[in-house]
């Protein structure tokens, strides 16, 4: 088996974590309890008893697999989430990334790599559009195109559209083969600068329907300051990466692993990729730590929707295969309000104000705080995330040991 290593830049102690699920796993019942708890959160039913059965074996499997995942790294955060009772096929179903007749991008140097800033993030500059999530359409590469163009189109305009996935589903493949079967971003570019003119409408014209569908142009533009004459690839490497993020967001690809599905928060350092890049997504901002990147599975997957990814570190061909649109101006000022932006605050705990209330466990769900039987333990080990911080004293049992952490007092 491959060796796995995350790095995660958290603000907690060193010491080993507890794990609630590791604990609650032991007991049968107490799993099962847990799953019941788990398909109220996530809204789920299942037909048939057989088909149940099956679901609760995958939610067990995966379960084992995230308390493994975190009981390796003191640091790490992964969870049970949407993808914990799926197979297979269905968790295929979140990609789309074809990556048929593509190689990666050559190596460049990179002239501006001296003078690129220590750090962007266009998410604090209110460049990124909320995260949304393609279902069970392999539409990852429409996604991964939008996002790519739709900070660019911030920075040179100032204005923040929401630009349409669904056009590019709908017309780049029309004809040849249906769009949720997966595809490629700068398909999406070259279709808008050969067959639409440059333009391509905004999501309000032409919404999202998780469906390929038939082709309308006749919806509207939303490239109203600039147009896209083409695409441009970023160099195969991290510093050229680096260098194409200062003048907007990019289109990137890498591979999706069962960590990567079962992430939830932190910069993620995955050495367990095995193929091709078979996602796409958009990199939004970097810091000398970790790069962003904007997913296309809902902000209740990992950081509201987002990924932190490792700086100095392949990440599964993240910067391979990078590109972003070319832009042209039209002439005509963009007077429109800026849709809405995504709000995004790195995930890593630092902004508490109430040092002394923390949790013990790396794992703590909210939704786990309620199982029967262990409620002391959730108590103990959840304080924060279960609501057990009382005006900065501790939970009856416990006492604020000299680093300000409430703990049992043979702990301390």
């Amino acid at each position: 088996m491959k060796t796995f290593v995350v790095l995660i830049c958290l603000v907690v102690t060193a010491h080993a974590f507890k794990e609630t699920l590791k604990t609650i796993l032991k007991s049968p019942k107490n799993t099962r309890q847990l799953y019941q708890h788990f398909k109220a959160k996530q809204h789920l039913k299942f037909g048939s008893s057989l088909e149940e059965g099956k679901r609760f074996k995958r939610f067990k499997r995966n379960a084992r697999f995230v308390a493994q995942a975190n009981e390796h790294s003191t640091t790490t955060k992964f969870a049970l989430n949407f993808f914990s009772t799926m197979t297979r096929a269905e968790k295929r179903q979140y990609t789309g990334l074809n990556i048929t007749g593509h190689f990666a991008n050559s190596p460049r140097l990179s002239s501006g790599l001296q003078a690129a800033a220590t750090e962007v993030m266009w998410t604090t500059k209110g460049a990124v559009t909320k995260v949304a999530n393609q279902g069970t359409c392999g539409s990852c590469w429409t996604y991964g195109a939008v996002a790519g163009l739709e900070s660019r189109y911030k920075h040179f305009s100032g204005v923040l559209r929401k630009f349409s996935e669904q056009e590019y589903l709908d017309c780049v493949y029309e004809g040849q083969r249906d769009g949720c079967q997966g595809g490629w971003p700068d398909d999406g570019y070259t279709y808008s600068a050969d067959k639409r003119s440059g333009q391509l409408a905004s999501s309000a014209q032409y919404p999202y329907t998780g469906t390929d569908g038939q082709c309308q142009t006749t919806k509207g533009n939303s490239l109203i300051a600039y147009k896209i004459t083409g695409f441009e690839k970023v160099g195969g490497t991290e510093a050229a990466n680096i260098v194409a993020l200062n003048t907007g967001s990019l289109s990137v690809a890498f591979e999706v692993t069962d960590y990567l599905q079962q992430y939830s928060k932190g910069i993620m350092k995955d050495t367990t990729c095995t193929g091709s890049p078979n996602h796409a997504v958009a990199a939004v901002g970097y810091t000398a730590d970790y790069v962003l990147v904007k997913n296309s599975w809902g902000d209740q997957w990992g950081e509201q929707g987002f990924i932190r990814f490792a700086r100095n570190h392949g990440n599964c061909g993240l910067f391979e295969y990078s590109s972003y649109p070319k832009l042209a101006g039209t002439g005509t000022t963009d007077t429109s309000t800026s849709d809405p932006a995504a709000s995004y605050t790195p995930n890593d705990d630092s902004s508490s104000d109430d040092s002394a209330c923390v949790d013990e466990a790396i794992d703590c769900e909210s939704w786990m705080c309620s199982i029967s039987g262990y409620e002391d333990v959730m108590k103990e080990w959840c304080q924060k995330t279960c609501n057990h911080c009382s005006s900065g004293t501790c939970a009856t049992g416990t006492v604020k040991c000299s680093d300000g952490v409430c703990r049992h007092e043979h702990m301390c």
